[in-house]
Protein backbone atom coordinates (compact mmCIF):
# COMPACT_ATOMS: atom_id res chain seq x y z
CA UNK A 1 0.00 0.00 0.00
CA UNK A 2 1.77 3.29 -0.87
CA UNK A 3 2.24 5.52 1.95
CA UNK A 4 1.36 9.30 2.13
CA UNK A 5 3.28 11.77 4.48
CA UNK A 6 0.26 13.93 5.39
CA UNK A 7 1.05 17.74 6.41
CA UNK A 8 -2.18 19.97 7.85
CA UNK A 9 -3.94 17.10 9.02
CA UNK A 10 -6.03 19.25 11.26
CA UNK A 11 -6.75 21.43 8.37
CA UNK A 12 -10.76 21.15 6.97
CA UNK A 13 -9.19 19.79 3.81
CA UNK A 14 -7.06 17.37 5.59
CA UNK A 15 -9.27 15.90 8.02
CA UNK A 16 -11.79 15.24 5.93
CA UNK A 17 -9.00 13.79 3.36
CA UNK A 18 -7.82 11.60 6.22
CA UNK A 19 -11.72 10.56 6.81
CA UNK A 20 -12.27 9.38 3.41
CA UNK A 21 -8.66 6.93 2.72
CA UNK A 22 -8.82 4.22 1.26
CA UNK A 23 -6.02 3.35 -0.99
CA UNK A 24 -3.03 4.61 1.29
CA UNK A 25 -1.03 4.35 4.32
CA UNK A 26 -0.96 7.80 5.84
CA UNK A 27 1.70 9.14 8.31
CA UNK A 28 0.27 12.72 9.23
CA UNK A 29 2.04 15.03 11.28
CA UNK A 30 0.76 18.00 13.74
CA UNK A 31 1.52 20.19 16.13
CA UNK A 32 -1.89 19.64 18.21
CA UNK A 33 -2.58 16.29 17.60
CA UNK A 34 -1.46 13.76 20.19
CA UNK A 35 -2.50 10.77 18.30
CA UNK A 36 0.18 11.94 14.52
CA UNK A 37 3.83 12.46 15.20
CA UNK A 38 5.04 15.82 16.44
CA UNK A 39 6.37 18.59 13.65
CA UNK A 40 5.88 22.07 14.24
CA UNK A 41 6.72 23.66 10.90
CA UNK A 42 7.44 27.04 12.45
CA UNK A 43 9.85 24.70 15.10
CA UNK A 44 13.16 23.69 13.02
CA UNK A 45 14.26 21.78 15.61
CA UNK A 46 11.18 19.16 15.12
CA UNK A 47 12.20 19.00 11.32
CA UNK A 48 14.56 15.57 12.74
CA UNK A 49 10.66 14.05 12.99
CA UNK A 50 10.02 14.23 9.76
CA UNK A 51 11.13 10.96 7.00
CA UNK A 52 9.92 11.03 3.20
CA UNK A 53 11.46 7.60 1.89
CA UNK A 54 9.80 5.94 -0.61
CA UNK A 55 6.28 7.48 0.57
CA UNK A 56 4.37 10.67 -1.32
CA UNK A 57 4.21 14.54 0.58
CA UNK A 58 0.58 15.89 1.19
CA UNK A 59 0.43 19.40 2.47
CA UNK A 60 -2.42 21.43 3.00
CA UNK A 61 -0.46 23.29 5.30
CA UNK A 62 0.87 27.21 4.64
CA UNK A 63 3.16 26.76 1.98
CA UNK A 64 5.22 29.33 3.38
CA UNK A 65 6.36 26.94 6.13
CA UNK A 66 6.62 24.02 4.01
CA UNK A 67 8.88 25.69 1.81
CA UNK A 68 11.07 26.14 4.90
CA UNK A 69 10.57 22.01 5.60
CA UNK A 70 11.63 21.25 2.23
CA UNK A 71 14.79 23.58 2.27
CA UNK A 72 15.81 22.46 5.21
CA UNK A 73 15.53 18.59 3.76
CA UNK A 74 17.60 19.53 0.58
CA UNK A 75 20.24 21.34 3.04
CA UNK A 76 20.74 18.47 5.80
CA UNK A 77 18.53 15.67 4.56
CA UNK A 78 19.32 15.29 0.57
CA UNK A 79 18.85 11.27 0.35
CA UNK A 80 15.63 11.30 2.50
CA UNK A 81 14.31 14.18 -0.16
CA UNK A 82 15.36 12.31 -3.08
CA UNK A 83 13.82 9.60 -2.33
CA UNK A 84 10.49 10.69 -2.03
CA UNK A 85 8.24 9.91 -5.01
CA UNK A 86 6.01 12.99 -5.45
CA UNK A 87 4.12 15.76 -3.72
CA UNK A 88 1.00 17.32 -3.78
CA UNK A 89 1.32 20.57 -1.81
CA UNK A 90 -1.63 23.26 -1.73
CA UNK A 91 -0.92 27.19 -2.01
CA UNK A 92 -3.47 29.87 -2.98
CA UNK A 93 -4.93 31.79 -5.95
CA UNK A 94 -4.71 34.40 -3.88
CA UNK A 95 -1.04 34.63 -5.36
CA UNK A 96 -2.29 36.13 -8.67
CA UNK A 97 -5.81 37.92 -7.49
CA UNK A 98 -3.90 39.62 -4.65
CA UNK A 99 -1.04 40.94 -6.36
CA UNK A 100 -1.78 44.04 -7.17
CA UNK A 101 -3.92 44.74 -4.02
CA UNK A 102 -3.96 48.42 -2.54
CA UNK A 103 -2.45 47.06 1.06
CA UNK A 104 0.30 45.94 1.67
CA UNK A 105 -0.72 43.15 3.37
CA UNK A 106 -2.62 41.83 0.74
CA UNK A 107 0.69 42.07 -1.75
CA UNK A 108 2.99 40.43 1.21
CA UNK A 109 0.97 37.32 1.20
CA UNK A 110 0.66 36.85 -2.69
CA UNK A 111 4.56 37.68 -2.93
CA UNK A 112 5.32 35.39 -0.25
CA UNK A 113 2.83 32.34 -1.77
CA UNK A 114 4.56 32.73 -5.23
CA UNK A 115 7.97 32.72 -3.56
CA UNK A 116 7.26 29.82 -1.67
CA UNK A 117 5.96 28.04 -4.64
CA UNK A 118 9.04 28.89 -6.66
CA UNK A 119 11.37 27.89 -4.77
CA UNK A 120 9.87 24.58 -4.15
CA UNK A 121 9.31 23.49 -7.79
CA UNK A 122 13.01 24.59 -8.40
CA UNK A 123 14.01 21.80 -5.51
CA UNK A 124 12.14 19.57 -6.89
CA UNK A 125 12.76 19.91 -10.33
CA UNK A 126 16.53 19.87 -9.59
CA UNK A 127 15.97 16.42 -8.34
CA UNK A 128 13.42 14.96 -10.85
CA UNK A 129 10.41 14.54 -8.00
CA UNK A 130 6.92 14.95 -9.43
CA UNK A 131 5.43 17.99 -8.05
CA UNK A 132 1.97 19.53 -8.52
CA UNK A 133 1.28 22.89 -6.56
CA UNK A 134 -2.68 23.67 -6.29
CA UNK A 135 -3.59 26.65 -6.57
CA UNK A 136 -7.63 26.72 -5.38
CA UNK A 137 -10.41 29.53 -5.05
CA UNK A 138 -11.62 30.24 -1.66
CA UNK A 139 -12.26 27.16 0.50
CA UNK A 140 -15.63 26.85 1.93
CA UNK A 141 -18.20 24.10 4.15
CA UNK A 142 -18.37 22.57 7.02
CA UNK A 143 -16.85 19.18 8.60
CA UNK A 144 -17.01 18.04 12.23
CA UNK A 145 -15.62 20.30 14.42
CA UNK A 146 -13.90 23.36 11.63
CA UNK A 147 -15.62 25.48 9.14
CA UNK A 148 -13.93 27.80 6.20
CA UNK A 149 -13.63 30.71 8.60
CA UNK A 150 -14.76 32.92 5.87
CA UNK A 151 -18.29 32.07 5.01
CA UNK A 152 -19.63 30.38 8.07
CA UNK A 153 -18.88 33.97 9.59
CA UNK A 154 -21.20 35.95 7.20
CA UNK A 155 -23.72 32.71 7.68
CA UNK A 156 -23.53 33.41 12.26
CA UNK A 157 -23.77 37.31 11.33
CA UNK A 158 -27.09 36.54 8.81
CA UNK A 159 -28.44 34.69 11.91
CA UNK A 160 -28.21 37.92 14.03
CA UNK A 161 -28.98 40.57 11.05
CA UNK A 162 -32.63 41.73 9.97
CA UNK A 163 -30.36 42.86 6.62
CA UNK A 164 -27.32 43.70 5.27
CA UNK A 165 -26.30 46.13 2.65
CA UNK A 166 -24.15 45.93 -0.42
CA UNK A 167 -23.48 47.61 -3.57
CA UNK A 168 -25.75 46.58 -6.83
CA UNK A 169 -22.91 45.76 -8.84
CA UNK A 170 -20.60 43.38 -7.69
CA UNK A 171 -17.79 40.78 -9.64
CA UNK A 172 -17.90 36.86 -9.68
CA UNK A 173 -16.64 34.20 -7.18
CA UNK A 174 -15.71 30.59 -8.17
CA UNK A 175 -15.61 29.29 -4.40
CA UNK A 176 -15.16 25.43 -4.01
CA UNK A 177 -16.72 22.96 -1.59
CA UNK A 178 -13.38 21.10 0.84
CA UNK A 179 -14.43 18.09 -0.04
CA UNK A 180 -13.83 18.66 -3.77
CA UNK A 181 -10.54 19.73 -3.28
CA UNK A 182 -9.69 16.06 -1.33
CA UNK A 183 -11.20 14.24 -4.19
CA UNK A 184 -8.82 16.34 -6.64
CA UNK A 185 -5.78 15.66 -4.36
CA UNK A 186 -6.32 11.81 -4.72
CA UNK A 187 -6.78 11.97 -8.18
CA UNK A 188 -3.73 13.72 -8.89
CA UNK A 189 -1.77 11.23 -6.56
CA UNK A 190 -3.31 8.52 -9.04
CA UNK A 191 -1.53 10.75 -11.91
CA UNK A 192 1.59 11.34 -10.45
CA UNK A 193 2.07 7.47 -9.53
CA UNK A 194 1.14 6.17 -12.87
CA UNK A 195 3.63 9.05 -14.11
CA UNK A 196 6.48 8.09 -11.91
CA UNK A 197 8.11 6.41 -15.11
CA UNK A 198 6.81 8.39 -18.01
CA UNK A 199 8.83 11.61 -17.07
CA UNK A 200 8.29 14.46 -14.51
CA UNK A 201 5.25 17.00 -13.77
CA UNK A 202 6.32 19.91 -12.34
CA UNK A 203 3.85 22.12 -12.43
CA UNK A 204 1.04 24.77 -10.83
CA UNK A 205 -2.91 23.92 -11.32
CA UNK A 206 -4.92 26.27 -10.49
CA UNK A 207 -8.42 25.49 -9.95
CA UNK A 208 -11.94 26.79 -8.74
CA UNK A 209 -15.66 26.05 -8.00
CA UNK A 210 -18.10 24.35 -10.70
CA UNK A 211 -20.20 27.36 -10.55
CA UNK A 212 -18.98 31.20 -11.00
CA UNK A 213 -22.05 33.59 -9.01
CA UNK A 214 -21.42 36.95 -8.42
CA UNK A 215 -20.95 38.06 -4.55
CA UNK A 216 -24.51 39.45 -4.38
CA UNK A 217 -25.83 36.33 -4.94
CA UNK A 218 -23.49 34.46 -3.23
CA UNK A 219 -24.88 36.33 -0.37
CA UNK A 220 -28.17 36.02 -1.03
CA UNK A 221 -27.73 32.10 -0.96
CA UNK A 222 -25.66 32.56 1.91
CA UNK A 223 -28.59 34.34 4.02
CA UNK A 224 -30.93 31.03 3.17
CA UNK A 225 -28.60 28.75 4.54
CA UNK A 226 -28.25 30.84 7.57
CA UNK A 227 -32.41 31.17 8.47
CA UNK A 228 -32.95 27.37 7.50
CA UNK A 229 -36.39 28.89 6.36
CA UNK A 230 -37.12 31.37 3.53
CA UNK A 231 -39.39 33.51 6.08
CA UNK A 232 -37.05 34.12 8.48
CA UNK A 233 -33.70 35.73 6.43
CA UNK A 234 -31.39 38.24 6.59
CA UNK A 235 -32.76 40.55 3.51
CA UNK A 236 -29.51 41.71 1.35
CA UNK A 237 -30.45 44.93 0.22
CA UNK A 238 -28.54 46.16 -2.58
CA UNK A 239 -27.76 49.90 -3.03
CA UNK A 240 -25.71 51.81 -5.95
CA UNK A 241 -22.23 51.29 -5.69
CA UNK A 242 -20.87 54.99 -5.12
CA UNK A 243 -23.82 54.93 -2.47
CA UNK A 244 -22.38 51.89 -0.70
CA UNK A 245 -18.97 53.07 -1.29
CA UNK A 246 -19.87 56.74 0.27
CA UNK A 247 -21.36 55.27 3.32
CA UNK A 248 -18.44 53.12 4.25
CA UNK A 249 -15.47 55.52 3.43
CA UNK A 250 -14.51 56.11 6.79
CA UNK A 251 -13.44 52.57 7.12
CA UNK A 252 -10.54 54.15 4.65
CA UNK A 253 -8.95 55.58 7.24
CA UNK A 254 -9.59 53.64 10.68
CA UNK A 255 -9.54 49.78 8.65
CA UNK A 256 -8.28 50.00 5.23
CA UNK A 257 -7.71 46.50 4.93
CA UNK A 258 -11.78 45.87 5.75
CA UNK A 259 -12.35 48.94 3.15
CA UNK A 260 -10.50 47.07 0.28
CA UNK A 261 -12.02 43.76 1.77
CA UNK A 262 -15.63 45.54 0.78
CA UNK A 263 -14.30 47.39 -2.70
CA UNK A 264 -12.69 44.17 -3.62
CA UNK A 265 -16.92 42.87 -3.54
CA UNK A 266 -16.83 44.34 -7.43
CA UNK A 267 -14.04 42.78 -8.42
CA UNK A 268 -14.32 39.60 -10.65
CA UNK A 269 -12.15 37.07 -8.99
CA UNK A 270 -12.83 34.07 -11.39
CA UNK A 271 -12.28 32.45 -14.10
CA UNK A 272 -9.91 29.32 -13.23
CA UNK A 273 -10.67 26.01 -14.39
CA UNK A 274 -13.67 24.29 -12.59
CA UNK A 275 -13.11 21.36 -10.32
CA UNK A 276 -15.61 18.93 -11.84
CA UNK A 277 -13.55 19.15 -15.21
CA UNK A 278 -10.54 17.73 -13.45
CA UNK A 279 -12.94 15.28 -11.82
CA UNK A 280 -14.76 14.31 -14.65
CA UNK A 281 -17.87 15.03 -13.11
CA UNK A 282 -20.94 17.12 -14.01
CA UNK A 283 -21.12 20.24 -12.19
CA UNK A 284 -22.52 21.36 -8.45
CA UNK A 285 -23.88 24.70 -7.39
CA UNK A 286 -23.09 26.37 -4.84
CA UNK A 287 -23.28 25.70 -2.01
CA UNK A 288 -23.02 22.31 -1.95
CA UNK A 289 -23.45 21.94 1.55
CA UNK A 290 -22.71 23.57 4.76
CA UNK A 291 -23.50 21.09 7.04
Amino acid sequence: MPIIKLLGSSTLIGKYFIDTNVDYELVCFSRKNKNHTFLDLQNKDTFLNFSCEDSFLVSFAPIWLVKDLIIELEENNLNKLKALKGAIIYSSTSAKTKKFAANAFDKKISKLLISSENQILSIFKKYSINCQIIRPTIVYGVYKNLDDRNFFKIINLFKKLPFCIIPSETGYRQPIHFSQLSELTYLLLEKINKHNSKGKINQILEVGGDEEITYSDLLKRLSIVASGTKNKRCKVITIPNKLFYILFCPLLIFKPKIFEALYRMQSDLSGFPKCSDYLGKSSDKFPIEYY
